[in-house]
């Protein structure tokens, strides 16, 4: 039941423009919102080049330590498991970072300022998820490797 069929009048609401600090905020918002693809890929960067680093340096310089580790301990199967498992973690992790610095494809309707929305959005997101499981995967990589060079000797 309508607001005319009910004997009531229709609720009227009358916008007023945006005062300039709202206005103000709301481009913020807009801007940062766009810009959210440029910053996912800049931390993608930086996280990627922190990862290759560090396995560069705990495989390459320490690569002979952990070779006598692994030979030297009774649990050998074991620590050479987790071991190949940790580098693993840490390789999956470069490949997703590296991932989201890659570009995507966008499709999207011409003019339509919905549809570029939807796919700055979608893209946005799955950005987002691909940077959280490389962050983690590099946690868990270097976690493990880092466990095994530390205390198993």
């Amino acid at each position: 039941m309508s607001n005319e069929q009910a004997g009531t009048a229709p609720i009227q609401i009358q916008a007023t423009p945006a005062r300039p600090t709202d206005s103000s905020w709301i481009d913020y918002q807009q801007k940062e919102k766009q810009e959210s693809i440029k910053r996912l890929e800049e931390t993608a960067k930086y996280l990627s080049g922190l990862s290759s680093l560090s396995l560069s340096i705990i495989v390459a310089v320490n690569g002979e330590a952990l070779r006598q580790t692994m030979r030297s301990a009774p649990r050998y199967l074991e620590i050479g498991s987790s071991l190949k498992n940790g580098v693993v973690c840490w390789l999956l992790s470069i490949l997703l970072t590296l991932a989201v610095v890659f570009p995507f494809r966008y499709k999207y309707v011409e003019n339509s300022a919905d549809s570029i929305r939807q796919m700055n959005n979608k893209i946005g997101q799955v950005k987002f998820w691909l940077l959280v499981l490389g962050a983690l995967l590099y946690i868990i990589g270097i976690s493990r490797v880092t466990y095994l060079y530390l205390f198993i000797s």
